[in-house]
């Protein structure tokens, strides 16, 4: 358990060195990211310049923490600790890709039961600071705020997260706890936390749960990274699809997802999973 404590020094390291970075690029072109709640929506270079700032923030919270984690704590290569040298199965790929997407109404649901659960006022708050930065984030006007926009939520959150929480947080409460599923219980916990979204922890930690389980039980990294991808960047597309005249859709109004389609959604998800847990081999022994 010592090394997650030197894991968390590392990340507050870089995290101070990408925040100073991000911080004065923002600066330099005028972006006021204090007024992102209660200001005017930015325009397209500033949602650029903001998009690259996040980039950089990103890096220093995950894909840098990562590699020096693993050059001055775990002493070998990033590449074999975190089972990046495992190969790839499109099989296993498409299979976890379709419990996903079956489990989407469940998600829904867990999101609407989220919602409706009352928040403390210092909960609120930061919440809407987040919530702010994302809706600029995700506001595309053209092509060109979709490639960065994908690349910064479909590919370095995707390879970042997965590295960070499953490559090396499942990993060592895994090795800590001699227990695959309270590691992995426990670092999506941590997981859907993480992402200070507290109207949505829960489906946060739901999907979480199954990018753990899919790293168990194809012992590659490499599922849960593609996962990850596939499911964000499909969430950012349906976004820029439907975005009319630079307004988003509104979340909030969404129907209702009935009961039936959500006890449908159970059963199809259990009965995948039940399919992968009987012909796959999961990872047996932790990395020492």
């Amino acid at each position: 358990m010592r090394s997650l404590l030197y894991l968390i020094l590392i990340i507050l390291a870089c995290l101070t060195v990408a925040n100073l970075l991000t911080l004065g690029l923002w600066s330099m072109y005028g972006l006021d990211i204090a007024n992102l709640v209660d200001g005017p929506d930015l325009d397209e270079g500033e949602r650029q310049i903001l998009r690259i700032g996040l980039m950089i923030n990103h890096a220093g919270l995950f894909l840098a923490p990562a590699v020096i984690f693993s050059i001055l704590v775990l002493k070998e290569e990033l590449w074999s600790f975190l089972r990046l040298d495992a190969s790839v199965k499109i099989p296993q790929i498409l299979m976890w890709s379709m419990i996903i997407l079956v489990s989407y109404p469940l998600i829904a649901k867990l999101t609407e039961w989220n919602t409706s659960v009352p928040l403390p006022d210092w909960m609120s708050s930061s919440q809407e600071s987040t919530f702010a930065l994302l809706e600029q984030t995700l506001n595309m006007s053209g092509p060109a705020e979709l490639l960065t926009s994908l690349i910064l939520v479909g590919v370095l959150a995707a390879v970042g997260e997965e590295l960070i929480f499953r490559g090396i947080i499942q990993e060592k409460l895994n090795q800590a706890w001699e227990n695959p599923h309270v590691a992995i219980l426990v670092s999506s916990l941590i997981f859907g936390g993480f992402h200070m979204q507290f109207e949505r922890i829960i489906p946060l930690s739901f999907l979480g749960l199954l990018l753990g389980y899919s790293y168990y039980y194809t012992r590659s990294l490499y599922t849960p990274i593609i996962l990850h991808f596939i499911n964000n960047s499909f969430q950012v597309l349906a976004l820029y699809m439907t975005t009319r005249n630079g307004e988003m859709p509104e979340v909030d109004n969404m129907p209702s997802v009935p009961y039936s389609v959500v006890i449908g959604s159970i059963v199809l998800t259990c009965g995948l999973i039940y399919i992968v847990t009987k012909t796959s081999n999961p990872i047996d022994e932790p990395r020492s």
